[in-house]
């Protein structure tokens, strides 16, 4: 298997972990958690260059940007062509600037996701633990580095890996500084898994939704997101 192919098959994976993985159960969806649904065909009508995505994202305050860690609280819903209810999980998230992301969910069922460039580890509802080493997957590292600034929203990075695209969130009347980032993978074998992403967001991101190419999406909802400017000796530890 070629080596984009690996990788987009496994950013699936992480994608899913990350979104869906952890048991969820069915459930009645939120209708506000639809907007970026709704406009992700307008946002990739919008071709944007590096330079024009950093003045879209500029009400994105520095101190998130330019943070060492992120942590807050997330909403995950999984929309299944199969299914007529979204399946939907709750919890905390914890993006430490290269070290990794660390997926905590809380509900329905406890269990945590540790991805960082050397390995995937995944403890269950009966807490034991579940390692992949990036040895066994020569594209962890990759992923982990594209979730990574995808939380941060590292321009320069997420422009190495996607085609960027851009515009103003008009559904958002009482946020004037709302905006909408697309981004469509670069290379074709990783969109074959991940069609498009759309990222929506005001002084920080809140919603990001992955459309995989069977149909299927993810949005994950994000609140209460603090910025840490050095990353703690506990962080650090947590992703060794």
């Amino acid at each position: 298997m070629k080596r984009f192919e690996r990788l987009a098959m496994l950013a699936v994976g992480a994608a899913s972990v990350l979104a869906s993985f952890a048991p969820v159960v069915a459930t009645a969806s939120d209708a506000s958690a639809s907007t970026a649904a709704a406009a992700a065909p307008a946002v990739f009508q919008h071709p944007l260059d590096a330079a024009a995505v950093a003045e879209l994202l500029a009400p994105v305050g520095k101190t998130t940007r330019d943070a060492a860690s992120l942590r807050g609280s997330f909403v995950q819903r999984k929309f299944l062509h199969e299914l007529p209810q979204p399946l939907l999980s709750s919890g905390e998230f914890l993006v430490a600037r290269g070290a990794g992301v660390d997926w905590h969910t809380h509900k329905p069922f406890d269990s945590e996701v540790l991805l960082t460039q050397a390995a995937l580890i995944q403890r269950g509802p009966d807490g034991k633990p579940q390692r992949v080493d990036a040895s066994q997957r020569p594209g962890l590292a990759a992923v982990s580095q594209v979730f990574d600034a995808l939380f941060a929203l590292d321009i320069d990075k997420l422009s190495q890996s996607f085609t960027l695209f851009g515009d103003k969130d008009a559904k958002e009347p009482k946020e004037p500084k709302a905006w909408l980032l697309g981004l469509a993978p670069r290379e074709a074998a990783f969109a074959k898994f991940i069609a498009q992403i759309v990222v929506a967001g005001a002084a920080e991101p809140k919603l990001i939704t992955m459309y995989e190419a069977s149909g299927d999406r993810t949005e994950i909802e994000l609140s209460g997101i603090s910025a840490q400017a050095t990353l703690s000796d506990a962080d650090r530890q947590h992703f060794q």
